[in-house]
């Protein structure tokens, strides 16, 4: 233990900067290694290996959707091993798993080899990398700064629709989409490996303190002058299920997590259904993922001014003011892109705030376990709600009632948000 506490302290005072940012770049590569396997860089891989292996795309897709469920089912189990014994581990062993998986992918032939190879390499970026193990690590690390930390650390996932799925196609392109593999796995190999060992639990493992603080009354003081009542005592998992606010917060993150997931995969449609141009729907898409990668940062920092539960209500009517655009006002391209702004800044938050929420409501200790244990609910709705927008277009030939359904359904999270009561309206255990 003292050596590894050497080598952490040792990169420590080599560092300009807190420890903690080390955790949020490990964070960040790891959502952007699981960014290629998810919707934008997958997609890349779509065509050519539907057309060099004679698959249909929906069969492609099933992995795509069965890894989601796998991943939300072992999240409850990741959390608490995170909180007891931190996130290297995982990660070291998701690298290496997850650039193994990839070169297996190179020389798959038949379905049951690719659904396998692809889970695989599914759990080590998405499980083994990003979601509950990196992002509670990261919560742990930060109290002050935690929204911005949250903020920059989940942007790799958008950075890989930005980067690395146009990188995959070039190698396509060029090459063959087997080598597409080779290059994610090189990624896993290269920057995910050494970063991961440099992943450590908490700052209290390595005689530091969340923000770079330098003694614990410098914390004290900060959560004192601090208007959003974030608290620094830890709620165990059972501790927190006996209270309101986390079903609360669970109830408007699954339903506004729903409309979150849903417009985003059915836009395009709904857009060229409209009668504009494919170049005009994939430009509206465009502007959407740009804005929501700024949203993100945009969150960060107003979730460090405002308390959170204020926050996500902003972000909902937000949501609720794009979609409202899109399906009564989208009539030009102006108006297109202003959902696109509106909506992308907004959603592009969700991700940040239902991050920050756990540990500013329940503390830093056990936020794994708790956020792991409530992952397969939320994960569980966002998957379903496409399918089921898909469903309802295919009953009804429109869109509108899917859409009203999702207005109805951020206003309801708007009003249940509020709810929540802050930590110091609420008698903790210990009390």
């Amino acid at each position: 233990m003292k050596i590894k506490k050497n080598r952490y302290q040792i990169v420590d005072s080599k560092t300009p900067f807190f420890y903690g940012w080390i955790i949020v770049i490990g964070a960040f590569l790891g959502s952007f290694a699981g960014g290629g396997m998810q919707s934008f860089t997958f997609g890349v891989f779509l065509k050519p290996m539907s057309e060099d292996l004679g698959w249909s795309r929906s069969t492609l897709i099933g992995a795509l959707t069965l890894r989601t469920f796998v991943i939300a089912g072992l999240a409850p189990f990741l959390g608490k091993y995170v909180d007891n014994k931190g996130p290297q581990l995982i990660m070291v062993v998701s690298s290496i798993a997850g650039g193994i998986a990839c070169l297996l992918l190179t020389q798959v032939n038949s379905i049951w080899q690719f659904y396998l190879a692809f889970i695989l390499v599914g759990l080590a970026g998405g499980a083994g990398m990003g979601g509950v193990v990196a992002n509670a690590t990261v919560l742990k690390w930060f109290i002050r700064y935690r929204g911005r930390a949250t903020a920059f650390s989940t942007m790799g996932n958008t950075a890989a629709g930005a980067i690395l799925a146009p990188a995959v196609g070039f190698v396509i392109l060029n090459s063959s989409w087997r080598m597409g593999w080779i290059l994610i796995a090189i990624i896993f190999f290269f920057l995910l490996f050494p970063v991961s060992t440099l992943m450590v639990r908490k700052p209290e493992d390595i005689g530091l303190l969340p923000d770079g603080a330098k003694d614990q009354s410098e914390i004290d003081s900060n959560l004192f002058e601090n208007k959003k009542n974030i608290t620094d005592k830890s709620w165990t998992l059972n501790e927190a299920l006996k209270t309101k606010t986390l079903w609360i917060l669970t109830f408007s993150m699954l339903i506004g997590g729903v409309g979150v997931a849903s417009v985003v995969v059915h836009e395009f449609s709904y857009i060229t259904d409209l009668g504009f141009s494919t170049s005009i729907a994939a430009l509206v898409l465009s502007v959407h993922a740009v804005t929501a990668s700024f949203g993100r940062l945009v969150w960060g920092f107003l979730v460090e001014k405002i308390e959170v539960k204020y926050c996500m209500a902003i972000l909902y009517i937000g949501c609720a003011t794009g979609l409202a655009i899109l399906q009564f006002f989208g009539t030009s391209v102006f108006m297109l892109l202003l959902f696109a702004v509106i909506y992308g800044i907004c959603v592009g938050g969700h991700i940040v705030l239902s991050n920050v929420a756990w540990a500013d409501y329940y503390g830093r200790e056990f936020v794994g376990s708790i956020r792991g244990f409530l992952t397969p609910f939320t994960t569980g709705a966002s998957a379903l709600g496409p399918i089921i927008i898909g469903l309802t277009y295919d009953s009804m030939k429109t869109y509108t009632q899917a859409f009203n359904g999702l207005l109805v359904m951020f206003l309801l999270g708007t009003f249940v948000i509020l709810f929540a009561q802050s930590p110091d309206k609420m008698t903790h255990p210990s009390k």
